[in-house]
């Protein structure tokens, strides 16, 4: 493709393709090959196990959390095999990759959930938009999170050309980059509408340009169990004061916070 063909021929031809791949930008694909390149010199980057859906993968990690526990115990992914009824490489495949995302820690067949992921968990248990977000906050260090911004900078994307070029070159089925992007999803980092195309969500750009993730530590049970009186109000589960100390601090965070809160809203059901 000439380099003069880009601008409105090439957004025209990300939204009238959306069934099928559209071809990558020249640009993008240079700057995608060098965040990737960044991304993989800190550590090995894996992709999501293609032996389950990323909602299996969820529940055996959540499960596997739980056996873990508040005090973090060593499990095996052996035990978490039998438990779960699937492989024994599927549930290390999956525990793995929660270990990169920070949900767990450990390797070679043995784990233990992070605080953070511990975090995640209780709150999934209450309320799982703000576990999402939550979610979110651990999974912005993540390697994909720069790639996927870069690939998305020029508009929506199919969730199978989106998956390809986060998987690049990764080995393993192309479907293992479709499941990196429910992941991206399930930490509403991306949007995903019915027709299969996805779009940044406001947090995406932020975390790739600042490391930070889109909410403060998450407000512990003591706070919440004895609010004072000016606090009695809460923003799933950020109080008032939390709320103005983080846009006095650190502003950026702040309007992410309200731009996926606006997000969240626009999908409820009415």
């Amino acid at each position: 493709m000439q380099q003069d063909q880009k601008g409105l021929t090439h957004m025209e031809s990300l939204f009238s393709h959306a069934g099928g791949s559209a071809p990558p930008d020249a640009v993008c694909a240079e700057s995608l090959k060098e965040v990737v390149v960044r991304s993989s010199v800190s550590g090995q980057r894996t992709s999501p196990t293609d032996r389950a859906s990323v909602r299996r993968q969820w529940q055996i990690a959540l499960n596997a959390a739980l056996d873990s526990g508040e005090e973090r115990r060593t499990i095996s992914s052996a035990d978490v095999a039998r438990k779960e009824d699937v492989t024994t490489e599927t549930a290390t495949q999956t525990l793995r990759f929660c270990c990169e995302v920070g949900l767990f820690s450990g390797g070679r067949g043995k784990f233990a959930v992070t605080e953070a992921g511990w975090t995640v968990v209780q709150r999934w248990q209450e309320d799982q938009t703000y576990a999402r977000l939550l979610l979110q906050g651990v999974f912005v260090s993540h390697w994909s999170v720069p790639v996927a911004d870069v690939a998305l900078r020029p508009g929506p994307l199919p969730a199978e050309e989106l998956g390809r070029r986060l998987l690049g070159d990764l080995p393993g089925k192309p479907r293992r980059g479709m499941y990196l992007v429910e992941w991206l999803a399930l930490a509403l980092l991306v949007h995903r509408d019915q027709q299969g195309m996805v779009w940044p969500a406001p947090a995406l750009r932020a975390a790739a340009s600042s490391g930070v993730g889109a909410l403060p530590a998450p407000v512990r049970e003591a706070e919440l169990e004895q609010p004072s009186g000016q606090d009695l109000d809460a923003l799933m589960g950020m109080t008032n004061r939390k709320l103005d100390e983080l846009d006095e601090q650190d502003p950026q965070r702040f309007r992410a916070f309200l731009d996926n809160l606006t997000q969240l809203v626009k999908s409820l059901p009415a």
